[in-house]
Parts: C-alpha cells; sequence; structure tokens
C-alpha cells in the first residue's frame, strides 16, 4: 500500500512539473496529503495490547523514555522506538527455600507459591530504566530471590517449636507477605497471595518432635483425669474422705509386704431344739424298772 501511493504520488508531482496544468499539480498535492496522513496514522501511533504496557526508548540515546499504558496512543517514529511490552496480568512462582536455619540453628526445607501483580506505573523513577528492560523475563526471578530472602528472615527469628504450632502457617505466610510488599512495592508488584507448603525438617529432630508431643498429650489426658476425679471427691463427705484415706492407707501397707490383723466378733448363738419322739423313746428304754 505504501509503495503503490509512493508511485502514484512521485509520477503526478512529475506530471505536474513537466506539463503543468492546474489539474495535475492538484492532484499531486492531494496524494502528498493522503500520503502523510497514511504515514501519520501507521507510523505516529503506537498500539499496545490489554493487560500490558509498552515501554518506549529514545532512539538517539538509547535510553529509556516512558511507560505506555494499553490503548492507541501518539508515537514519534523519528526519536523515540517501541520496544517490547510488560504483562501486567496476574502472575505466579514458586519453589522450595532450602536450609532456612531457625533460631535454634535447625534447618529447614520450606516449599511455597505466590500470586502477584505488576504495575510498572508504581515503579519509583530511578528504578525505572533497569526494571523496563528487566520485568519482561525476569519478574519470576527477582520474585523468587526476595521471597526466599523473606523467608529465611522470617523463620530465623523463630524457634522449632514456634514453626511446629499450631496456626504457625498461617503466621508465617502474613510475616512474609508484608515482608515482601515492603521490598517490592517500589518495583511495582502487590501480591495477592503467599502460601507455605510442606516443611521439611531434619529425621532426627522429628522424632524428638514427635516424642514431644505424646507426652504433652499423654500429660494432658492425666490433667483433664485428675480434674474429674477432684470433681467428684469434692462431692464427698468427710466421713467418706476418712474412709478412703484409711482405705488408701491399708492399700499402701499390702502393696509393702505388710500383713494387717482385723479382730473380728463373733456372736454364736446358741439354737434351742425341741426333742424328737426317737430320742424320747431311747431315753425311756435305758430307765430301770
Amino acid at each position: 500500500m505504501f509503495k503503490l501511493f509512493g508511485i502514484l504520488t512521485a509520477g503526478a508531482l512529475s506530471g505536474a512539473v513537466i506539463f503543468g496544468g492546474m489539474l495535475l499539480w492538484t492532484t499531486a498535492v492531494s496524494l502528498i496529503l493522503i500520503l502523510a496522513f497514511w504515514v501519520h496514522n501507521r507510523l505516529g501511533f503506537v498500539q499496545v495490547p490489554e493487560l500490558a504496557v509498552g515501554v518506549v526508548f529514545n532512539k538517539r540515546r538509547q535510553a529509556f523514555a516512558r511507560f505506555v499504558p494499553s490503548g492507541r496512543h501518539p508515537f514519534n517514529p523519528l526519536t523515540e522506538q517501541f520496544s517490547h511490552t510488560i504483562p501486567t496480568g496476574s502472575g505466579s512462582a514458586n519453589g522450595r527455600c532450602q536450609a532456612a536455619q531457625t533460631n535454634g540453628g535447625i534447618a529447614l526445607d520450606v516449599a511455597w507459591s505466590v500470586n502477584f501483580d505488576i504495575d510498572p506505573f508504581q515503579i519509583k523513577a530511578a528504578a525505572r530504566p533497569k526494571l523496563a528492560r528487566n520485568l519482561p523475563k525476569k519478574a519470576n526471578s527477582i520474585v523468587t530471590k526476595h521471597l526466599n530472602n523473606c523467608l529465611r528472615h522470617v523463620i530465623g527469628e523463630m524457634t522449632i517449636d514456634q514453626v511446629c504450632e499450631p496456626g504457625a502457617t498461617r503466621r508465617l505466610e502474613r510475616a512474609v507477605r508484608q515482608q515482601l510488599a515492603s521490598r517490592l512495592s517500589e518495583a511495582g508488584f502487590s501480591f495477592s497471595r503467599v502460601m507455605i507448603g510442606a516443611i521439611e525438617m531434619p529425621r532426627h529432630v522429628k522424632s524428638a518432635l514427635e516424642a514431644a508431643q505424646e507426652r504433652t498429650v499423654q500429660t494432658e489426658n492425666e490433667a483433664r483425669a485428675l480434674a474429674r476425679l477432684q470433681q467428684v471427691v469434692s462431692q464427698f463427705s468427710e466421713a467418706d474422705m476418712q474412709r478412703l484415706i484409711e482405705l488408701e492407707r491399708i492399700h499402701t501397707l499390702g502393696q509393702n509386704g505388710v500383713t494387717l490383723m482385723v479382730p473380728t466378733a463373733v456372736n454364736q448363738v446358741k439354737t434351742s431344739r425341741r426333742p424328737s419322739y426317737a430320742k424320747l423313746n431311747r431315753k425311756s428304754a435305758r430307765i430301770p424298772s
């Protein structure tokens, strides 16, 4: 299309110069104006796709010039160069922070994932030239580097017991997200979610924690049983308590091998019986006549 306009314009202009005439001059001028409008419309604007920000450099200095939002915008092709775009839609990254040490020096391997957005217009002015070149290809690596550093810093302030207690994962996610936002907000990043996955620890540490957990559960069960016993005992009278104490004393002495002699009273009751007829006959037979 551009070549066709160029040929027609050159032909009309040559004819006007050689042959003269108002019609040829008018045609040449019209073609020149149409060609200029087409060139301006084609090269004088830049179209940035949706969910992206365009990056424009200065041609002469080969330096960053400005960010261009999505849509159609004026552009000077003589002094500016449209380089590339930066996606502004939701991005994600995941990885594993290895050998993050707790406050007690225990090394942990922590899996994580994160969702983030990029707004280049929120980038600090001094950092724009560098990030304009790095963000399109290195956004994930930037997030990964800073998230691992934040995770190491947060875990380094926690003991292994604090890492393993209920609700620790949520607190860890909130702390890491806050530190990430503080570090990368001036780089145009915003974080919608940070998720902490599996936390792996040395085997001997895991065994010790499981044993401690079992002891804790046993202690809690014993405490509940003692509380129920105290509740029942509190309903006894003083006489009942004395009998319980005496029974406990006897039980303790029996366990230690002590034999107790407990006196008992036996009442012997003689019962009178009526003599039978056979016995009376035997007595009468023994009487001499």
